[in-house]
C-alpha cells in the first residue's frame, strides 16, 4: 500500500493517489490532473477509480477531468445539494476493491450533506483500518466548518458531531489524511502538519475531543467564518464538471510596458493587476492601481476582488512565481490572466519619469499611539483581520472592517481623513491599503509590524 499526497499551495488542498500492487484511486483531485497520471506512470499502476468526498467549495475539481481523461467512475456521497452529473453515488456502507485495499464508505454530513469518509483496509495484512480519508469532516487539531446552509447551522453542527462519533469508533491507529491543511479557508485552528492518528485526534484536537453534543453545536454556531463571492460559481461548476480543464501553460511576459497607461486601465476597471511580490517590494514601488496578493494571499483573498471576466495581469518576481500565481487563479475560476510582468521601475522621485508608479507609506506603532494621544480627528485606525482575531486582542478606538468586506464597504469610508491599517503583521493590511487607494482613498498607510508591533510597543 502505498498513499502519495499533493498539496495545492495557497488553497492547502490535499490530494491523494492511493496504490496497491497494480491498481490505484485518486481522492479529491486538483484540476492538474497530470500531477496524478504521471505518479501512476511513476509507479506502473492503473488509476481505477475517484473518489470525492464532499462538494468543494473554494476550488473547481479535478474530477470530472481525470474520469473523462481516462474514463474511469468518479464516486461522490449522495444527497448532495443538487445533481452532480459526472459522478456515480455511493452510500454509507458501500466497499471497493483496489489491488489488496478494502476501502470502505463512511457517510459523514455536517460540513456538507455530502460529506463522505473512505476507511482503507490493507487486507494483505489485516482487516483492521489503517488510513482513513475524512475529507472536510476532521482535520488536523480541527474539523470542517457548518455554516454552509445558514438556516439550518445548529442541524449540520449536531450531524457533524454525530459524524465525528462515527470516526472516533475507528482504530486508534488509524492515519486520518484530510482534505486541507493549514492556511485553507474551510477551517481556522488546524496544525500546521498534515498526519495524525484517530486517538492522537480524539485526546488533543479541541473539537474531536468534545464528548456533549450541545455543547459541540453551542461551539460551532458561533464560528466566524466567511463566504467568499466566487465560492458559488465552485459549487455550480463542481456539480456539472464545468471548467474542468485547465491551460498549464505559462502566461505571457509583457516585457515593454507603460506603467502610465495601465494605471488609467486600473482605475477604468479595464484591467486588474494583481502584485504578488513581498510586502516591501510592493511598497517601495508599484503601478498606481494594483491590488498587492502577495505573500500568500491569492488563493485566501484574490477571490473576494475579482470578478468573473475581469482581465489579469500578474506582477511578480519571475516567470515561475507569475505561474505559479496563475495556477492558483486558475484553480480559483479565473481564466483571463492577459500576462505577467517582472520588471517594475523603480522610483527616481522626477513626477515625469515616475508617471503611473507610486509607493506605499509605512508608518510606526510609536506614530499611532501619538495619533491617539492627540485625539486627531481626521485619522482612522482601521483592523482588517477577521473576528475572532479581534475578538482576542484588538487596539482600542480602532475601527474594524474585515479584509473580504472591505469592497462593499467602501461607501462607508471619507476620502478627506487619512486612514491607517493594520492586521497581524502588515501583509494583509497592505492588502487592504492597495484595495482602498485603487477606490480613490489616497490618504492611506499601513502600520508596519501591526498587531506585533503594537503589542511590544505595549
Amino acid at each position: 500500500m502505498k498513499i502519495q499526497s499533493f498539496k495545492a499551495e495557497g488553497l492547502a488542498q490535499l490530494s491523494y493517489l492511493v496504490s496497491s500492487g497494480q491498481f490505484a484511486f485518486v481522492v479529491d483531485p486538483q484540476l492538474d490532473i497530470s500531477t496524478y497520471i504521471d505518479a501512476a506512470t511513476s509507479l506502473n499502476v492503473k488509476i481505477d477509480c475517484i473518489f470525492e468526498t464532499h462538494r468543494n467549495e473554494d476550488f473547481i475539481s479535478g474530477a470530472a477531468a481525470l474520469a473523462q481523461r481516462l474514463d474511469i467512475p468518479v464516486y461522490h456521497g449522495p444527497n448532495a445539494d443538487e445533481n452532480v452529473e459526472y459522478a456515480s453515488y455511493t452510500s454509507d456502507g458501500d466497499k471497493f476493491n483496489v489491488g489488496d485495499l478494502l476501502v470502505s464508505v463512511l457517510e459523514t454530513p455536517g460540513h456538507t450533506k455530502d460529506s463522505i469518509c473512505l476507511a482503507v483496509s490493507d487486507t494483505a495484512i489485516s482487516d483492521e483500518v489503517i488510513a482513513v480519508f475524512t475529507g472536510d469532516t476532521l482535520f488536523v487539531n480541527d474539523v470542517g466548518r457548518t455554516d454552509f446552509y445558514p438556516n439550518e447551522e445548529h442541524e449540520m453542527a449536531g450531524r457533524l458531531f454525530e459524524s465525528l462519533q462515527k470516526l472516533s469508533r475507528l482504530p486508534e491507529s488509524a492515519v486520518i489524511y484530510p482534505a486541507h491543511g493549514a492556511g485553507s479557508v474551510c477551517g481556522g485552528g488546524m496544525a500546521d502538519r498534515e498526519f495524525s492518528t484517530i486517538g492522537y485526534e480524539r485526546r488533543n484536537n479541541p473539537k474531536f475531543s468534545i464528548k456533549d453534543k450541545q455543547r459541540f453545536i453551542e461551539e460551532k454556531v458561533q464560528e466566524t467564518h466567511y463566504y467568499a463571492p466566487y465560492f458559488e460559481k465552485m459549487e455550480k461548476c463542481n456539480v456539472k464538471g464545468e471548467l474542468c480543464t485547465i491551460d498549464i501553460t505559462s502566461p505571457a511576459f509583457i516585457g515593454n510596458f507603460d506603467p502610465f497607461e495601465l494605471s488609467n486601465q486600473c482605475y477604468n476597471n479595464e484591467i486588474k493587476i494583481i502584485d504578488v511580490r513581498t510586502k516591501d517590494e510592493f511598497c517601495s514601488t508599484h503601478i498606481d492601481g494594483s491590488l498587492f496578493f502577495g505573500e500568500g494571499l491569492v488563493s485566501s483573498y484574490a477571490g473576494w476582488f475579482l470578478k468573473d471576466n475581469d482581465k489579469i495581469i500578474v506582477v511578480a518576481n519571475s516567470g515561475e512565481h507569475a505561474s505559479s500565481t496563475v495556477l492558483q487563479l486558475r484553480r480559483m475560476g479565473f481564466n483571463n490572466v492577459n500576462g505577467y510582468i517582472i520588471n517594475v521601475p523603480v522610483l527616481t522621485g522626477d513626477a515625469n519619469v515616475d508617471k503611473g508608479l507610486c509607493s506605499l507609506s509605512l508608518t510606526s506603532a510609536k506614530a499611532v499611539k501619538v495619533h491617539f494621544d492627540s485625539n486627531s480627528s481626521d485619522w482612522v485606525l482601521l483592523d482588517v483581520r477577521k473576528q475572532d482575531e479581534r475578538d482576542s486582542v484588538a487596539i482600542n478606538g480602532s475601527t474594524h472592517v474585515y479584509l473580504g468586506h472591505l469592497s462593499s464597504s467602501i461607501g462607508g469610508f471619507d476620502k478627506n481623513v487619512r486612514y491607517t491599517v493594520y492586521c497581524g503583521s502588515g501583509v494583509r493590511a497592505t492588502t487592504a491599503a492597495s484595495v482602498l487607494r485603487q477606490a480613490g482613498i489616497k490618504t492611506v498607510d499601513v502600520m508596519e509590524g501591526s498587531m506585533k508591533a503594537w503589542q511590544k510597543l505595549s
